[in-house]
Parts: structure tokens; sequence; C-alpha cells
């Protein structure tokens, strides 16, 4: 299944569809109106909220990037997943961090008070694997290219992985592309990770993004 993003990019939370009964108060409204994404977020969510993991994106993609284009898009979806109030996101990449500093509170050199106990970890429900698939920076246009209609793609693959079972529950492609005409695009306020700020400011960095928003908007809208 391809979810193609809209030119008119669309709030965040404004479009996350949820499950029977517990849908939020927010209608489905273009960047020209409605609720802004913070006041969207603040909104009360009654349904109990999955506890997701997001694993670092491999880079498959032909064109220019490496794994660190993997892991900036992956570090961007946990992110937006967190910021939509939908799920409980859990740290996985960096857990090492967290187990070692159980270990040292485990040592007897910190206070007992104070130390982190071991045991207390919470587990996933659900695991989101992904892959970058297309990461073009020039994706029509060829040697007439000119700056107020370039355009750039990006696609990722993602998998939805039952936790206890091992079951991929929900497989889909998204797709990400921004049109760009002259000077008057608005980019949002939150910084790139690095891997991916070579990109600021550039019709990739929306495409990245519309990419980003349109995979939390199919993720939630899942009922898994």
């Amino acid at each position: 299944m391809n979810i193609r993003l809209p030119q008119t990019v669309l709030l965040l939370t404004a479009v996350l569809i949820m499950l029977p009964g517990c849908a939020p108060s927010a209608t489905v409204v273009s960047s020209s109106g409605g609720p802004t994404i913070q006041q969207a977020q603040q909104e009360p969510y009654a349904c109990v909220k999955k506890r997701i993991a997001v694993k670092a994106f491999e880079f498959k993609a032909a064109g220019g990037g490496s794994g660190e284009v993997g892991r900036g898009m992956s570090d961007m979806l946990a992110n937006s997943l967190f910021n939509s109030n939908r799920f409980i996101v859990l740290e996985r990449e960096n857990i090492k961090e967290g187990i070692a500093e159980q270990d040292f509170g485990a040592s007897g050199r910190v206070k007992r008070e104070t130390a982190a106990p071991i045991g207390e970890i919470e587990g996933a429900e659900l695991i989101i694997r992904g892959s970058v698939t297309e990461f073009e920076p020039k994706c029509k246009g060829g040697a007439l290219l000119i700056m107020a209609a370039q355009q750039a793609c990006v696609t990722i693959n993602l998998r939805i992985v039952d936790a206890k079972t091992g079951r991929v529950v929900n497989a889909t492609t998204v797709e990400g592309r921004s049109d760009t005409v002259g000077a008057g695009l608005v980019f949002a306020t939150n910084p790139l990770p690095i891997g991916l700020g070579g990109w600021a400011k550039t019709p990739m960095e929306t495409a990245i993004r519309n990419c980003i928003e349109t995979a939390v908007q199919h993720i939630a809208s899942s009922k898994l």
C-alpha cells in the first residue's frame, strides 16, 4: 500500500485516526486553519497507549546517503510518535546507557534510595522496523531542473512487529515528496537530527518531514 502525501501538508495530530470510541476532538484540517499541533497534543487521550520501540532504519536507497540517514529518520519517527501523545515510546537504540546505570546502582557505590533498580525496564508491545528505499534530492526535472520547480523524494518501507509473537502485523510503504515554489517554503522549527542536517532548508527537508508525518498518521490509524 503506497501512501502519497498531498501537496498541502496536514497537521500531524489532526490526521491521526484513532480506535473506535477513542477519537480525539480535533478534526482533520489543513494548515490554513484549526488547532495548532501544540493544542492538539494537549487534548486528553482516554485510550490505552501501546508501548512502542523504533529500531534504526536501514539505508537501502540507490542515491546519495548513508546509515546516518536511516538513523536520523528513525529518530525523527520516534520523536514524532512521542509528540503525537498516542504511544508510550521506549528507548532501545541507546538502552545500554540505562542498563549501565542500573548496574552501577547495584554496585553499592550509589546511594541506595537514588539507585536505578534492576528489572524495571518496560517491554515493548510493538516494534517498528524500517528501511529507506528512496532518497533522491532531485527526483524529477533532470538537467533542466530549476529551484522554482525542484522536487525531492523520500520513500521508506515500514514493518510493525508484535513483540510477543514476532509476527509482522502491518507493513506499508510511505512516500514523502516536496514541490517548492520560489523561497516561500516555511520549515519546521525543530532542527534535523545528525545525519540529516546537511539537508536543512532544502526541498529534501520538506520531503523527509512529510514522509515522517505520513508514517505517524499510518501507525496511529492501524488499530493495532
